[in-house]
């Protein structure tokens, strides 16, 4: 009874944890949409098109308001946006929080390194289902012309998952498999036959499940592909202002995977190989 009591603290906060993730995930996709209304309006075939009505309102003299009501539903447009991205960043730091809360309940539990192992892989997931359907990297190429003003000349917002998708739909069908398995199967099979040692039998299968992983996941590019990200993010956010890269949510998300899945196996194999020879001997 006592041991069924001081789990529930831990499993309660992973339940938060996942709404929480969930409620991220939604407000990021909501963010990702309004940003890409706002740059249809922004473009220049509709620019041109702006510019035209807001000629007619002149010779008008207001009669004609199209242009006027254009801009006020520009500026909601861009007031829910950054609504949405408020969102978004209160979000991701309450998760982390949680994620800490999560951690430290999980020690006190039992005091025990496999807990706190198991813990983070348990968030590890979570962050991975997060970061893998977020975008994690927006890139806008801008420029003020004349009469125009503001004009998008080009606008990219990917995730993992939708890079991958473009790829195969582009015909790069080679490059979309070996990226989807070596940067997401191969680090999520890795961190589930970990996390699957919780309800393992004997620790001999275990260690063997978990060595096995532990080869298989030197393949893994996870964190080759976080790294690329943040190559790709400070090498095209220029400072002529015509070029503008925005980390977004998912790269987090996705970064906190790598790191706690890797440290969360750590601890969990240090844990079996402690406990193997007591349990022989």
């Amino acid at each position: 009874m006592h041991t069924t009591k001081t789990w529930i603290v831990p499993v309660l906060l992973l339940l938060l944890l996942i709404g929480c993730g969930w409620k991220t995930w939604q407000q990021a996709t909501a963010y990702e949409r309004q940003t890409l209304l706002i740059i249809q309006q922004l473009q220049a075939e509709n620019r041109l098109e702006s510019s035209g009505r807001q000629l007619l309102e002149a010779l008008s003299f207001g009669l004609y308001d199209g242009y006027s009501r254009q801009l006020e539903e520009l500026n909601r447009a861009q007031e829910l946006q950054t609504a949405y991205r408020r969102s978004v960043d209160q979000l991701t730091g309450i998760f982390l929080l949680l994620s800490i809360l999560l951690l430290l309940s999980s020690w006190l539990a039992r005091r025990r390194m496999d807990d706190l192992g198991y813990a983070m892989l348990s968030i590890a997931v979570v962050s991975l289902a997060v970061g893998l359907t977020t975008p994690i990297l927006s890139i806008e190429a801008s420029k003020d012309l004349p009469v125009l003003g503001i004009t998008v000349l080009e606008f990219q917002s990917k995730g993992i998952l939708t890079t991958i998708d473009g790829l195969w739909q582009s015909g790069h069908l080679w490059i979309a498999v070996l990226l989807a398995l070596f940067s997401i199967l191969l680090p999520l099979l890795k961190t589930g036959v970990a996390w699957l040692t919780l309800f393992s039998a004997t620790h001999r299968f275990s260690l063997r499940g978990l060595h096995l992983s532990h080869h298989v996941g030197k393949w893994s590019m996870a964190d080759v592909f976080v790294v690329a990200i943040l190559v790709a993010f400070f090498s095209t956010d220029s400072g002529d202002g015509l070029t503008h890269a925005e980390v977004q949510a998912g790269l987090w998300f996705f970064a906190t995977y790598v790191l706690l899945s890797l440290l969360g196996t750590q601890l969990v194999i240090r844990y079996l190989r402690q406990v193997e020879p007591k349990r022989n001997s």
